[in-house]
């Protein structure tokens, strides 16, 4: 028997993309797609990529109506407030907005004061590779934020294994202008982003509180990050480079060896060889449409720095497809199962 689920706010890039992979599972019934805007048209009005599939129409996000499961893509704070009858409707919840990412004194700093704390610690933070027991059977979960999540999956083998110091680390993640979201404003629009180069948020950017928060949660020791988002002339993709400082001399092969052994076993992770390919470091175009990180590893070791970079296309692995990714372990199906899609080369 299928499970029932429901998208919410399913007329956006990332309810896009939830859609493209959930209407192709093969254990999943999309039952309902809400709209703000469109309400009563087809799917692939605003996606034409979903053009002849299926006969579902957009309701009115008031008109939601119970289900097995809730995908939630509506916009930071929508989901909060609508949360005490969402909750009733749906057994489990994933939540691909920042609504529930942080404790409530983390969420505090960086998004205001949460409206409802006490339901933060019901929710699990959906970075598979590393809170993959605790998605098992979880009921509700959040969905990493996009550039934090290429991050953090550069940075926790490296402080996992004692290699970098947690006092400095560098993140500077490079992304598409996609990451801003289906509605424009004068800075995403195409006039204005069509060839844009810059660093758009140096410092203070929200993606830090949840890199240090994550990491702290997950090594037991308290990081300073540095963290710095550049627009680039791209739709899809985040590049994210990562700097930290070797604790100790080290040497190329034992990062590599470290970051190796943690991913081995994790099907969405490649870490990428100097002899193994033509193309040996990560860069979002080969992984625009799938489920894939491809890392690589670079260490200066008269200086001590280690340099990891890592690569995803926004919209899946940085969102829809992650959120899928922990909904087949809430569910105890296969990881892997409706995210099989390989990409696509050249572009």
């Amino acid at each position: 028997m299928s499970v029932r689920v429901a998208v919410l706010g399913a007329a956006g890039y990332t309810g896009g993309e939830v859609l493209r992979l959930l209407l192709a599972h093969p254990a999943v019934e999309v039952v309902q797609a809400t709209s703000g805007q469109f309400a009563g048209k087809r799917l692939d009005f605003p996606h034409p990529h979903l053009r002849g599939v299926g006969t579902l129409r957009y309701t009115p996000h008031d008109a939601l109506e119970p289900c097995d499961v809730l995908v939630s893509c509506l916009p930071q704070g929508e989901l909060l407030q609508r949360w005490a009858k969402v909750a009733r409707l749906a057994e489990r919840v994933v939540d691909l907005s920042a609504d529930f990412r942080l404790d409530a004194a983390g969420h505090a700093r960086w998004y205001g004061k949460h409206p409802r704390p006490d339901d933060v610690p019901a929710f699990v933070y959906g970075l598979p590779e590393w809170m993959g027991d605790a998605l098992t059977n979880a009921r509700h979960v959040a969905v990493p934020g996009c550039m934090a999540h290429a991050g953090l999956l550069a940075l926790l083998p490296l402080l996992h294994a004692g290699l970098a110091r947690p006092d400095v680390l560098v993140v500077d993640a490079k992304t598409g202008s996609s990451g801003g979201g289906s509605t424009p404003d004068r800075s995403s629009h195409h006039p204005e982003r069509a060839n844009a180069l810059r660093c758009y948020k140096p410092v203070g950017h929200r993606h830090t509180g949840e890199l240090e928060g994550v990491v702290a949660r997950v090594t037991g020791q308290q990081p300073t990050i540095h963290f710095s988002a550049t627009a680039v002339p791209g739709v899809r993709g985040i590049l994210a480079t990562v700097h930290a400082f070797a604790a100790r001399p080290v040497e190329e092969a034992e990062v590599v060896r470290a970051i190796a052994t943690r991913y081995r076993e994790k099907p969405f992770v490649r870490l990428l060889r100097p002899s193994a390919s033509l193309s040996p470091f990560p860069e979002p175009g080969p992984l625009l449409g799938t489920n894939h990180c491809d890392l690589s590893v670079d260490v200066d070791a008269e200086r001590g720095r280690i340099v990891v970079n890592a690569a995803i296309d926004n919209l899946v692995k940085g969102a829809a497809g992650t959120a899928v990714h922990a909904l087949n372990l809430m569910l105890g199906r296969p990881e892997t199962e409706g995210l099989g899609f390989r990409g696509l080369h050249p572009l």
